[in-house]
């Protein structure tokens, strides 16, 4: 190993790095959505920790003005300061107790109006107890339920927030993505094969032809190939050698019927799928197949129909071209044309004589 090479650093290949690109695009949003959900739960437990809370301090508060020595702890006195307090929407029951029984107590109805208080709860609320003192004794409790309602409402907008913030993310998240491909040159590729999915059964037959069907279309050789050193034995002879062939056409002006033949038999329904195509509007199977005529065209000496192809494409491709379907009738007719030709088998020994 020379001194100065530098060590081989692995290169991570296209669709690796598409991999890769759509694996941290789906972990993004799998952490927006466990960051939306860790938001909510902590939001449901801060709430009903405040509603805990809330409810102790209520009853503390009515313990106070109950033991206040204004006046005395009777019916008439604890009902006042019940249906004070239930004045608040939050207050779901209020009951104060005594050792001689209950004193006082009110809850609400469906409604969500004070009624007497019955010993039934209908709904899951919190409940908040204090002891009630007066003179330094413990003469009974009073009992607080505030009702979740309003923490419930409040949950319902966090959970719409914390939704369109996902959405947000997501969306941003997923711009980034197809910025990344579109720097990458991978959008293109991923809007090609979407192209394929949705095209017509026809176009995409059309598509699939091999181009090496038609004879003539194999790549050229230096011509100094030909001429070179004499073949090597049959078991060193590669599998196709366009020079061998070439040759061989020279040779044999009957070799042009195998071109027209399977010329004819791969286009034979073409011009009935060009105006399919065109009626679908399928521009790029369209191209495709004007490119297939173009190079096998020159193969019969049909330069007209190679003509014709070569201005169909270029007004397929114009934007600003409002006359398509002319260039598109123009091309189909010439291959009518060519095909018909074949069909009769005229000028098949003269064109491969003249091709010696």
């Amino acid at each position: 190993m020379p001194r100065n090479a530098l060590p081989h650093t692995p290169r991570i290949s296209r669709a690796g790095r598409r991999w890769i690109a759509l694996c941290l695009w789906g972990a993004g949003l799998a952490l927006f959505f466990i960051l939306g959900l860790w938001n909510l739960e902590s939001s449901r437990r801060d709430a009903e920790n405040r509603l805990i809370g809330e409810a102790g301090r209520t009853a503390a508060q009515l313990a106070t003005l109950l033991a206040l020595p204004a006046w005395e702890l009777d019916e008439i006195t604890a009902r006042t300061i019940v249906m004070g307090a239930m004045e608040d929407e939050r207050l779901y029951a209020v009951k104060v107790e005594t050792r001689q029984g209950m004193l006082e107590g009110q809850r609400r109805n469906y409604l969500w109006e004070p009624v007497p208080w019955d010993d039934e709860l209908a709904e899951n609320c919190v409940q908040g107890m204090n002891p009630l003192r007066m003179e330094g004794q413990t003469v009974g409790s009073v009992e607080v339920w505030l009702s979740p309602r309003l923490n419930e409402e409040e949950q319902a907008q966090l959970v719409a927030r914390e939704r369109w913030r996902f959405v947000l993310g997501a969306a941003l998240w997923t711009l980034a993505l197809l910025l990344l491909l579109w720097l990458w040159g991978d959008l293109s590729a991923v809007r090609r094969r979407l192209g394929r999915l949705g095209a017509a059964p026809d176009a995409e037959t059309a598509a699939a032809a091999p181009e090496p069907v038609v004879l003539g279309l194999a790549p050229r050789v230096p011509e100094e190939s030909a001429s070179g050193p004499k073949a090597s034995p049959v078991t060193a002879l590669p599998a196709v050698d366009p020079a061998l062939g070439r040759r061989f056409q020279r040779r044999n002006p009957d070799a042009w019927r195998v071109t027209a033949g399977m010329f004819r038999q791969t286009f034979s329904r073409a011009p009935r799928l060009m105006e399919r195509l065109f009626s679908d509007g399928e521009t790029a199977g369209l191209c495709h197949l004007g490119r297939m005529l173009e190079q096998a065209a020159p193969c019969l000496g049909a330069e007209r129909l190679a003509a014709a192809a070569r201005k169909m494409q270029a007004a397929l491709n114009d934007p600003e071209c409002e006359t398509r379907a002319l260039p598109v009738e123009e091309c189909a007719r010439a291959l009518e044309e060519v095909l018909a030709a074949l069909e009769g088998g005229g000028n098949g020994t003269r064109s491969g004589e003249g091709g010696r």
